[in-house]
């Protein structure tokens, strides 16, 4: 069933002197990673050392030798191999900006061309000269010639035809890299590149198709990775069987009692790395050679503390594990500290706030070592935080792999005045925090120009919160509407509606209503459709669509009751009686919806 099993650096994949190409048959799903598989991948290679493991791949190789210039069809790959390629081409990019690069630079931007593009033969096209080539599926091929295009005008052509590029996710992912490496020097580029480079994937080659999809399910159905935290907990537990009246039972039965606290994998990894990190400046809890726990140096960090005393170690996890468990829990957190500081953290969890949670943890610790209400701290930062937490996501300032960083040295900043003497409450606490993290904040400038752009495109969760965040703030004990409630398949029931249709070919109706012609009506669509005036909340979005301004106002159920403008909702107040809508009242609702926006999730003191 497997030909061979290997593992090979990046660099030999996408090798400078082979000829090897892998391609994605056409009936493969289109590509699928977003922004958090991108900031993952960019972070683990920054942090972590040399030879970081990017897991495996599955390809159909009827061939001996497999890199001697075949082709090889990806079956298990095409996130990552996409990805990587994506990501070679904005290091090529920001490497080319340098005015002088020295010879070193120009090896480096001659191999990187010849990573990506394998020199024609046999009278190949350009096309064929593909190091990878995608599925067809979602434009993704046509999307990635565009990329290519940019980088290497000389070396691919660019696509005909192609419309909405930027709207998709190979033409963002491109983006998001170019963004990222623009914040660093060409020294820090060139080491993000040798990292990348070094980077190991296994590849399991089989000889049929038949073969590939029986090892794909194997793996992706069946198997279980061995993860940072079971090696943690071999090793913890084995030290617990050494200490009289411990033994193995109690350990186990303890341990999992942490586990069925925090069930996801995940977060457990997340919950070791943040406790660490968060009370390192403890003399007991730091291990020399170690600033911040990375995915990369877990096990070495806690190996450290299990030898130095297993169980103050195993205490110290089950205790913070509880308070943990209960800030990420809505239900625990309304019985521990009550609605208020539920519903705080419930926003941090809808925003995915999860670099907040360890200094939350040690917010709880400081509260209960120093007798204070430890309630209305965690709600009143918690408020704050979702605040911060907004603007950043929306603005992605301070970066993602700065504010890990940042909340430890939040830490170590409070740390330093508590044993000053500068705090003398929780007040002062809470304001000490606040105060520190507007410095680290987005300014009130970037977050305004953000809400004048295309907001749905830009970052639809965000925007989603935005204006659930609004409707909350009109409700009344008699509207009130869970907004954050899931249908049967987990998905969120309110959804964004466009009231101008975001979709290509607007209607006669709305060619009408916006007094152009066809061609112009289109223009208006492109230019205001995604900004903020022009979209509300619905519960059936699929029933509205495409249909006509009047007909979505008018929208009823079966039953008779309205599931259009009319809904009741605070954001379709000024829709209801309405009898067109065009750009002038685009422009308007932005306006009012941008003064809303900053009133209700404003953080600046003159806000």
């Amino acid at each position: 069933m497997i030909s061979s099993v290997q593992d090979y650096p990046v660099s030999t994949y996408f090798g400078v002197d082979n000829a090897q190409r892998f391609f994605i048959p056409k009936y493969q799903r289109e590509y699928v990673w977003g922004r958090e598989n991108w900031d993952s991948l960019f972070n683990d290679l920054r942090d972590s050392p040399e030879g970081h493991f990017l897991g495996s791949i599955i390809c159909v190789n009827n061939q001996k030798d497999s890199m001697a210039g075949s082709r090889l069809e990806l079956i298990d790959g095409q996130q990552r191999f996409t990805t990587i390629t994506l990501l070679f081409c904005a290091l090529y990019q920001r490497l080319k900006d340098n005015p002088e690069p020295d010879d070193d630079l120009t090896l480096e931007l001659a191999n990187l061309r010849k990573r990506i593009f394998v020199k024609p033969t046999d009278g190949a096209k350009a096309a064929s000269a593909w190091r990878f080539e995608p599925s067809e599926q979602g434009n993704n091929k046509a999307d990635f010639q565009r990329v290519l295009n940019q980088v290497f005008p000389k070396l691919a052509p660019a696509p005909q035809g192609l419309t909405h590029y930027g709207n998709r996710r190979i033409a963002k992912a491109f983006a998001f890299f170019r963004e990222q490496l623009q914040r660093l020097s060409v020294e820090q580029s060139l080491e993000v590149l040798d990292k990348l480079k070094a980077a190991v994937l296994v590849k399991i080659e089989v000889p049929s198709h038949s073969d590939a999809f029986v090892l794909f399910e194997t793996i992706n159905n069946r198997g279980i990775p061995l993860s940072a935290i079971d090696i943690i907990k071999n090793n913890l537990l084995a030290q617990l069987d050494r200490h009289r009246n411990y033994g193995i039972d109690r350990a186990f039965d303890e341990w999992r009692d942490l586990i069925d606290l925090l069930p996801d994998p995940t977060i457990q990894e997340r919950y070791l790395r943040q406790l660490y990190n968060t009370f390192r400046y403890l003399r007991r809890v730091d291990v020399r050679g170690h600033a911040r726990a990375t995915k990369s140096n877990l096990i070495k960090i806690y190996d450290e503390l299990t030898e130095r005393n297993p169980k103050l170690l195993f205490r110290e996890l089950q205790a913070r594990g509880r308070v943990y468990a209960a800030l990420l829990d809505r239900e625990a957190a309304e019985q521990k500290w009550g609605a208020a500081t539920a519903d705080g953290l419930a926003d941090l969890h809808r925003l995915g706030a999860a670099p907040v949670y360890g200094f939350l943890l040690w917010v709880h610790h400081v509260a209960s070592a120093r007798r204070w209400d430890e309630a209305p701290l965690l709600a009143t930062l918690a408020n704050f935080l979702t605040k911060w937490f907004f603007w950043r996501n929306l603005t992605d300032v301070p970066a993602t792999r700065d504010l890990d960083p940042l909340f430890a040295d939040l830490v170590n900043s409070l740390v330093k005045k508590l044993r000053d003497s500068e705090i003398e409450n929780a007040g002062t606490f809470a304001a000490g925090a606040e105060t520190v993290l507007r410095i680290r904040a987005p300014s009130r400038q970037q977050c305004e120009e953000k809400l004048k752009g295309d907001l749905y495109i830009e970052n639809y969760d965000a925007t989603r919160f935005l204006l659930c965040k609004i409707e909350e703030s009109h409700q009344t004990a008699e509207s009130k509407r869970d907004l954050w409630a899931l249908n049967a398949h987990g998905k969120p029931i309110f959804t964004v509606e466009h009231i101008l249709p975001k979709t290509e070919k607007l209607g006669v109706e709305w060619v009408k209503m916006l007094q152009s012609d066809v061609e112009t009506a289109d223009t208006v669509r492109q230019r205001c459709a995604h900004q903020i005036g022009n979209l509300t909340l619905s519960g059936y979005n699929s029933s509205l669509g495409k249909m006509s301004f009047d007909r979505k106002r008018d929208r009823v159920n079966e039953n008779g009751d309205f599931i259009g403008y009319r809904n009741g909702l605070y954001l379709n107040s000024t829709l209801e009686d309405r009898t067109d809508w065009n750009e002038v009242a685009i422009v308007d609702r932005s306006t009012s919806m941008r003064s809303e926006a900053m009133a209700i999730l404003g953080m600046w003191p003159s806000a």
